[in-house]
């Protein structure tokens, strides 16, 4: 086996395990939206939700889920002014950032 074929078979076998670890990353995403938004998460769990946004939109790219990496961008890019005015969305802010992640899981979803 070439070093080129040894090389395209441990990117494979990587990009297998981010698309079968990504499916928990957005679970534990939801979670973390739905304790934020009945308030029983920390106030420091937004900026960790956006944070985690950020990531998943940056790695999924490298890994070539480009609708991934959109939509994720797109609820971070939501977040962006709650976090920095240090407040937590309203009900319907709630109710549009749900829809982000929910097109989100879509994404993963089409592009596995």
């Amino acid at each position: 086996m070439s070093e080129a074929d040894k090389f395209a078979a441990e990117l494979g076998a990587l990009t297998a395990e981010y698309r079968a670890k990504l499916a928990l990353r957005l679970a534990a995403l939801d979670v973390l939206a739905m304790e934020l938004a009945v308030g029983q998460a920390h106030a420091d769990g937004l900026n960790d939700l956006r944070r985690e946004l950020h990531t998943i939109a940056g790695s999924a790219k490298t890994f070539g889920l480009p609708a991934v990496t959109d939509a994720a961008r797109a609820a971070e890019r939501f977040l962006d002014p709650w976090c920095d005015a240090r407040r937590t969305p309203a009900p319907a802010e709630w109710a549009t950032l749900n829809t982000l992640l929910a097109a989100l899981r879509e994404a993963a979803k089409s592009d596995a």
